[in-house]
């Protein structure tokens, strides 16, 4: 069990969020889903 310590209240803006690449699960895919890796631009 991680024990650390992590801040609270942190806000994430609707443009953070919406930039989050969420993929359904092929098991379940309206339960489990995937965050995938961000791309990173060149």
């Amino acid at each position: 069990l991680d024990e650390g310590k992590y801040p609270t209240g942190i806000q994430v803006s609707k443009e953070q969020f919406n930039s989050i690449l969420i993929e359904p699960d092929t098991f379940h895919g309206e339960w489990n889903y995937q965050i995938l890796p961000m791309q990173q631009s060149q």
